[in-house]
C-alpha cells in the first residue's frame, strides 16, 4: 500500500532521515485535510495520486515529515480511518507528541483497529538517542509519550522501529533491553538503514556494512525471540542466522532493489530483499553468498 504524507515538516532532526529537502520545502498547504481526501480518491480511483509504495503490499503508511504537527492531524486519522475501513493502517511518528496525555488520549479514540504507531528508538538511554535525532530531550518525550499510549485501553498496537547504522548498530543489545524492560508487549523492526536524502548526506557519520550489521542482530538473536513480534527488513537472508531468516521481509518495492551476481541460484532469492541498490553502488555484492 503508499506512502501517505501527512504532513512535511519534523521537529527531529534524524541524521538518517530518508526525507529530501525538497520534500521538505513544499508548501503547508498541500497537506490540508480536503486536498489529503481529494488525493485518496484519486488514489481509490485508480489515479497514480502517491509515488512510493504504491504497488507494495501491506498496511496504508501514514508518513511525514512528523504528522502529528499537523494542525489537522486528528481530524485526518478519523478521515483515513472511516474511509479505509477494515484495512491495516500504520501512522510514522517520532512519538513526541503524545507526550501530552490529553492528545494522546484523542489520537487513541480516532485510531480504531486494525491500527499500528510505528516509533523509532536510536538507542538505550537519552545521550544515544538524542545524538541521533538531532533534538535534546527527544528521547524523555518519545518514551513518556509511548507509555502514556500503552497505559490507555484500547490503544493502537505499538511498533519500534530501531534503524541500525554506524552511530548505534553496536548497543543493538542495550537497546533491545530498554524496550524489554520499559515497552513489554510492543512490536520490534529491526533495520538497516537507507542512504537517502539527509541519510545520503550524511554517508560518512552513518556508513556501515550490512554484515556488520546483521552481525549485531545475530548476537541478539535471544533479545529477538522474546518480543511478540518481531521483523528484520532490508537483511539479504545470507547474512542472518538460519533461525532468524523466517524474521525477514521483502521490506522494499522492486524498484528499489537488486540481486547481483552473488544471487543467482540462490535458493532463498524469492523471499529475499537482495541489496538495496544505494547500497550495491556503494558496496558492492562481496558479502553475499547464495544459500544452498
Amino acid at each position: 500500500m503508499p506512502d501517505i504524507p501527512v504532513w512535511n515538516k519534523c521537529d527531529n532532526k534524524c541524521v538518517m532521515c530518508a526525507n529530501t529537502a525538497a520534500f521538505c520545502l513544499n508548501t503547508t498547504k498541500d497537506y490540508a485535510l480536503l486536498k489529503q481526501a481529494a488525493r485518496l480518491e484519486r488514489h481509490l480511483r485508480g489515479a497514480a495520486a502517491y509515488r512510493k509504495n504504491a504497488r507494495t503490499a501491506g498496511a496504508w503508511n501514514l508518513t511525514g515529515g512528523e504528522p502529528t504537527l499537523n494542525p489537522e492531524f486528528l481530524k485526518a486519522v478519523a478521515y483515513f480511518r472511516r474511509r479505509l475501513k477494515g484495512e491495516e493502517l500504520l501512522l510514522l511518528s517520532n512519538g513526541r507528541r503524545f507526550s501530552d496525555p490529553a492528545f494522546a488520549a484523542a489520537f487513541a479514540a480516532a485510531a480504531r483497529p486494525p491500527f499500528t504507531l510505528g516509533v523509532s528508538i536510536h538507542g538505550p538511554d537519552a545521550a544515544s538517542h538524542d545524538q541521533v535525532a538531532g533534538v535534546k530531550g527527544a528521547f524523555r518525550q518519545t518514551m513518556r509519550g509511548l507509555k502514556n499510549l500503552s497505559a490507555l485501553p484500547g490503544a493502537p498496537a505499538l511498533e519500534i522501529r530501531v534503524i541500525l547504522h554506524k552511530l548505534n548498530y553496536r548497543r543493538l543489545g542495550a537497546t533491545l533491553g530498554l524496550l524489554r524492560r520499559e515497552l513489554p508487549g510492543c512490536r520490534l523492526v529491526v533495520m538497516h538503514y537507507e542512504a537517502e536524502g539527509r541519510g545520503a548526506r550524511n554517508e560518512a557519520k552513518l556508513a556501515v556494512k550490512l554484515s556488520a550489521t546483521a552481525a549485531a542482530v545475530n548476537r541478539c538473536a535471544a533479545y529477538l525471540a522474546g518480543f511478540r513480534a518481531a521483523a528484520l527488513y532490508h537483511f539479504p537472508l545470507c547474512l542472518l542466522r538460519p533461525e532468524l531468516r523466517r524474521l525477514a521481509r521483502v521490506s522494499l518495492p522492486p524498484e528499489d532493489r537488486a540481486y547481483p551476481a552473488p544471487c543467482r541460484g540462490c535458493a532463498g532469492r524469492e523471499g529475499c530483499v537482495g541489496l538495496m541498490r544505494p547500497y550495491l553502488r556503494r558496496f558492492g555484492a562481496g558479502e553475499l553468498r547464495p544459500l544452498p
